[in-house]
């Protein structure tokens, strides 16, 4: 068991970019180190691929369900940012336990099929815990 533990150690700290002496006392050859590096304003981005409006699904109709976590708690009301919407409007939020409620619907810019971000107000009412994920229908009013 404490050998396993030794190796498991071992493993640890070589992984650490520690070098460590090989057997028979000699120091093995410099490990590689990782760099991150960070995107400058001159870095190319991919493009944005253009949307199909003949596609596009009405914004009367149900937009959809996303999965939905606590959003800026600074920002007072009802309120649920997403993709899902392409301009502010009122809508409807539904839980898979049929609990439902009234809010501001806002569009977030994200992808489709990104999450969302519901408010602190609208979590409580709700009845969601903070941390949750939770998938919401939503409904445009």
């Amino acid at each position: 068991m404490m050998r396993l533990v030794s190796i498991s150690l071992l493993l640890v700290l070589t992984g650490c970019g520690l070098q460590l002496p090989q057997f028979g006392g000699r120091a093995g050859p410099p490990l590689p180190t990782s760099t991150v590096q960070v995107a400058g304003e001159d870095t190319p981005r991919p493009a944005v691929r253009p949307v199909d409006d003949a596609a596009a699904t009405p914004q009367s109709e149900v937009p959809g369900t996303t999965l939905a976590t606590l959003g800026d708690a600074s920002v007072a009301g009802l309120w649920l940012e997403t993709p899902l919407v392409d301009v502010p409007g009122p809508g409807r939020v539904t839980t898979s336990d049929g609990t439902s409620l009234d809010l501001q619907l806002i569009p977030s810019g994200g992808v489709d099929g990104a999450g969302s971000r519901l408010s602190l107000a609208a979590m409580q009412a709700l009845g969601l815990p903070l941390t949750a994920i939770a998938e919401l229908s939503v409904d445009i009013l």
